[in-house]
């Protein structure tokens, strides 16, 4: 009964996006009432070739050769005309070192990116990606953590802290604890790198609790885990 309802639910779901995407359909149809479709475009990345994609974005960022953001008029007219149709959806953290398109050399359209602190993921995130994924074509899901990140930092700390920045170290440690003990006697940095890693796998493993993207991952959809370098501006994909 429990999975019926799941599904259900799911359904649902999938029939109020249907419903708005043919709203947004038709909002952009000429006064004939005809729609006009979307124009044939090499944006955007295939099925199976993010990580690679990704990569290369990111060798030419720490190479000085970006190309993407050089050519983003025309990706604005096109995809505020026939709206968006991001291949990755990527978790990150809100560190202003980490600006995620420019990192991997992606333009206008081609990423749905949720921005935290921390880079953990929470029910509003959970949301948008199913979101990405059920009505908007992302195929890739990415979780991308960096080295020097005062939220992991802060929560192998284990000081307080003020406002509401507690949910920091209460939705992170259950990530980290396990590296933390393996690590203890590595040192401090150790116990860092090994944290901010940790985060990263655990969060997306916690991804797949929700039951829209598990189906997707079921059907094909990859999650990447990768950790950024704010000194040297590389990513490392974790295996």
């Amino acid at each position: 009964m429990i999975q019926n309802a799941r599904t259900s639910s799911t359904t649902r779901l999938l029939a109020a996006l249907a419903v708005a995407g043919l709203a947004a359909a038709c909002a952009t149809a000429p006064s004939g009432g005809t729609a006009t479709p979307a124009p044939a475009t090499d944006a955007g990345i295939a099925r199976g070739q993010a990580r690679a994609k990704l990569e290369a974005g990111n060798r030419r960022f720490v190479a000085g050769g970006m190309r993407a953001h050089a050519w983003q008029d025309e990706r604005v007219v096109q995809t505020g005309q026939f709206g968006q149709s991001p291949s990755v959806g990527i978790l990150s953290c809100a560190d202003s070192r980490v600006p995620v398109e420019i990192i991997f050399d992606q333009g206008v359209g081609d990423l749905f990116v949720v921005r935290m602190a921390g880079n953990f993921d929470t029910p509003g995130a959970t949301a948008t990606f199913e979101y990405g994924v059920a009505a908007l074509g992302v195929h890739t899901m990415l979780v991308l953590g960096h080295t020097k990140c005062g939220a992991v930092i802060a929560a192998v700390d284990g000081k307080d802290l003020p406002g509401s920045m507690p949910i920091f170290a209460r939705e992170i440690r259950p990530a980290i604890e396990a590296a933390m003990a393996a690590n203890k006697d590595k040192g401090a940095q150790a116990v860092i790198d090994a944290s901010i890693e940790a985060n990263v796998r655990f969060q997306m493993r916690k991804l797949e609790e929700s039951a829209i993207l598990r189906d997707a991952k079921a059907k094909g959809m990859q999650v990447l885990g990768a950790i950024y370098d704010v000194d040297t501006g590389k990513v490392r994909f974790l295996d």
